[in-house]
């Protein structure tokens, strides 16, 4: 309407349809104008988009800093599988460890082993201020170790104790220790001895060294020149008809010789135990006791294992623990009668004899009578 009013005024108030060339410049200019303020519109609206966009990267780069595993796994055209599994293996090795808080070397007994070395069921020694002796499973920290392990071994191994689980490694089968005769005799069946001959009816009392129930040193052959009752029994023995029925015979036997009158330095029992282990001389004193023994006439005996063994070889005892006790003892009877000599005159075998009929053998060797050169044969 602006630009018509402009061409009335111009034509001087006349108008025509036909667009005057002074309208018309006027028109072209403002559509010019028009044109160079869109150009100039769409060129600021991209220099913003650019200066965007630039704003952008430059955050990225300022605030994005890559690990360097990844920046040396993308220079040297590491694929992105090779990349995860560097990553992993970072974290796995850098990750921080359970702290261990206890560590105990333990020996035991390989009862059962998982076939999968996953556990293995030990019967375990006592550790000391932590568990008990006894049988439970471990979990295994080093299957490689076990693979020539297997039911029966003995193992020494190191257990390892954290709050939140336990593992045993560092396991060494242990050689099997060959036990000393002393601890032998403690638990096997039976006992080894040395080499000796059988002594008989005639032969003469070999001397050995033991210890009485007083603990004082004696031997077999300070009883020469006294006519000496010899036996054997241990003070455990549960049966009455044996270890007992001996006390019992040379208490009987004691009796009547002190009724008989006989000189009491004339005569010596002497009871042996084969049991020297566990029968000490202050046990021996105990056990003693309970038989209103005399010492002076009577001894309850103990030595050194060899001796023992020996003495009661010498005489047919046959003794060894039992299966299924480790108290008792399988053993015969054997009781000896000597002279003032040291010469074996009588072996009884078994406990059918009397104390009473001892007491008389004892005494017809102290009469000395003049044909007691050949032995009598002995009663059962």
């Amino acid at each position: 309407m602006q630009v018509k009013a402009a061409c009335r005024v111009v034509m001087g108030g006349s108008f025509s349809k036909r667009p005057w060339p002074a309208c018309t410049s006027i028109r072209s200019d403002k559509k010019l104008k028009m044109g160079r303020n869109s150009v100039m519109n769409m060129c600021m609206n991209v220099w913003k988009l650019v200066l965007l966009a630039g704003c952008s990267v430059a955050l990225v780069a300022l605030f994005y800093d890559p690990a360097p595993s990844d920046q040396s796994s993308l220079e040297k055209g590491s694929e992105p599988e090779a990349v995860a599994l560097l990553t992993d293996e970072v974290v796995e090795t850098t990750a921080p460890a359970a702290e261990i808080r206890s560590l105990f070397t333990v020996k035991g007994v390989v009862k059962s082993i998982e076939e999968d070395l996953s556990s293995a069921r030990i019967e375990h020694e006592e550790i000391p201020g932590y568990m008990q002796a006894m049988t439970m499973p471990f979990a295994i920290g080093d299957a490689d170790e076990w693979t020539s392990l297997q039911t029966g071994d003995s193992i020494s191994f190191l257990l390892h104790v954290t709050d939140e689980r336990s593992w045993i490694d560092g396991v060494e089968k242990t050689p099997e220790e060959v036990p000393s005769l002393e601890e032998l005799s403690k638990t096997a069946p039976w006992r080894p001895v040395r080499e000796v001959e059988f002594l008989q009816v005639g032969d003469e009392l070999p001397d050995y060294p033991l210890t009485n129930q007083l603990s004082q040193a004696i031997s077999t052959h300070q009883f020469r020149g006294k006519v000496l009752a010899l036996t054997f029994i241990y003070t455990r023995c549960p049966l009455p008809d044996f270890c007992p029925r001996m006390n019992q015979q040379f208490m009987a036997a004691q009796r009547a010789l002190k009724e008989a009158s006989v000189k009491p330095a004339s005569y010596h029992f002497l009871s042996v135990s084969f049991d020297p282990v566990h029968d000490t001389p202050e046990r021996l004193q105990f056990y003693a006791n309970a038989y209103q023994h005399d010492p002076k006439q009577w001894s309850f005996a103990t030595g050194e294992l060899i001796e023992i063994d020996a003495l009661t070889e010498q005489f047919g005892l046959v003794f060894y623990r039992s299966e299924d006790s480790l108290l008792d003892w399988d053993h015969n009877l054997r009781t000896i009668l000597i002279d003032q000599e040291g010469i074996i005159r009588e072996i009884l075998i078994g406990n059918q004899w009397k104390g009473e009929e001892l007491a008389e053998k004892m005494q017809s060797l102290l009469k000395k009578e003049s044909d007691l050169k050949r032995p009598d044969k002995g009663f059962e």
